[in-house]
C-alpha cells in the first residue's frame, strides 16, 4: 500500500491509453522518478517490480514506485488495452505492508491558521469495484490532454484526485487474486454454455485471455483445466436429466453438449461410477413411475 503525506495532494504531471498485441510487453525501467498508475481495461499486463511479480487484468490497476526497477515478466497473451498516469507526491511518501485498522485517523483539534497534515493511503494493487466510474474518469482525463488553457489543466487536477479516490474508495478489502478471477470468470462461462461445443479457442475469444493462461488459473484454483470442469458440468447436468425426464440417453447427450452419446457414456460412467442406464434405474426409475401414478 502507498502512503503519501497531504498536502499538498498527489500532481497529475502526464497520461494517455495504449493498446498491446499479443507479443508486447511494458518497456523495463529503472528510477523513472514519477509514480506510473497503470490501470487495465482489457487483458492483461504481466510486470514486476523489486522481485514481487504482478499480473494486472482487466478491471485492475498497478502504482509503480519513482525509485524502483519495473519490467516485465511475459508478454501479453492477448490483445490488453490500459491507461497509464505519470504523478508526483511532493510531500513523504512510503510502503506499507498492511493497512492501519481505520481508513483514516481522526483529527483531534483542527488548527484554524495552519495546515493538517492527513495520510492518502493508496493501495499498490488492486481491482477497482467501481471500474464503470474509473474507466470514465480515465476518458475524461485523457481527452482533456488536448486542452491546454489553465481551466483544462485544473480540470485535470480535479479529474486526477476523483480517480485516486474512486481507486482507494472502491478497492475490495479482500480483493481475489488475478488467478481466481479468471478462474470465476471461465467456470461461469462454462457453466452457462455446457450445452454448447466449446473449444480453448472459444473459452479464450470470451475472456479475451490466451488459453493457456486460463488453464493455469484453473489448474491453480479449481485443480482442473477447463475441460475437465465442463466434463463435470456436463455430467451434473445429465444426472439431473436421468431423474427428472424421459428423455433417451441419446437425447440427455445432446442436451448436454456431448456429440456421441458412447463417448458420453464413458465420460458419466468415470465420474459416477455406473453407466447412465444404470443410474437411472437405480435412481430415476421410481422417480418416473410415481409421477406416472399420479
Amino acid at each position: 500500500m502507498l502512503e503519501i503525506i497531504a498536502p499538498p495532494l498527489p500532481s497529475f504531471l502526464a497520461g494517455g491509453e495504449m493498446t498491446y498485441q499479443t507479443g508486447q510487453y511494458h518497456p523495463d525501467r529503472r528510477d523513472i522518478g514519477v509514480f506510473d498508475l497503470l490501470i487495465v481495461t482489457e487483458g492483461c499486463l504481466f510486470l514486476g517490480e523489486q522481485g514481487e511479480k504482478y499480473e494486472v487484468a482487466g478491471g485492475q490497476f498497478l502504482i509503480l514506485y519513482p525509485n524502483g526497477h519495473h519490467y516485465p515478466t511475459a508478454v501479453c497473451q492477448t490483445e490488453t488495452h490500459f491507461y497509464w498516469f505519470h504523478f508526483l507526491a511532493a510531500n513523504r511518501w512510503k510502503h506499507v505492508e498492511k493497512p492501519p485498522s481505520e481508513k483514516c485517523e481522526r483529527v483531534k483539534q483542527r488548527n484554524l491558521f495552519s495546515e493538517q497534515p492527513f495520510a492518502i493511503r493508496l493501495p499498490k494493487y488492486g481491482a477497482a469495484r467501481n471500474m464503470e466510474a474509473v474507466e470514465r474518469i480515465c476518458r475524461q482525463l485523457v481527452h482533456s490532454l488536448s486542452d491546454t488553457s489553465f481551466f483544462g489543466e485544473w480540470q485535470r487536477h480535479l479529474w486526477f484526485q476523483q480517480l485516486l479516490q474512486e481507486l482507494c474508495m472502491h478497492t475490495a478489502a479482500d480483493t481475489p487474486s488475478q488467478a481466481a478471477v479468471v478462474a470465476e470468470r471461465a467456470a461461469e462461462f462454462l457453466r452457462k454454455n455446457y450445452y454448447r461445443k466449446i473449444n480453448y479457442r472459444d473459452l479464450g475469444e470470451a475472456l479475451r485471455f490466451h488459453p493457456n493462461h486460463i488453464a493455469r488459473c484453473m489448474r491453480a484454483v479449481l485443480d482442473c483445466t477447463p475441460m475437465e470442469y465442463l466434463q463435470k458440468v456436463r455430467v451434473e447436468q445429465a444426472r439431473l436429466l436421468l431423474v427428472s425426464s424421459d428423455l433417451s440417453i441419446e437425447q440427455i447427450a445432446e442436451c448436454c453438449g456431448f456429440s456421441q452419446s458412447a463417448y458420453f457414456s464413458r465420460i458419466f460412467k468415470r465420474y459416477e461410477g455406473m453407466s447412465p442406464n444404470e443410474f437411472r434405474k437405480q435412481y430415476g426409475l421410481r422417480f418416473t413411475k410415481d409421477a406416472m401414478l399420479r
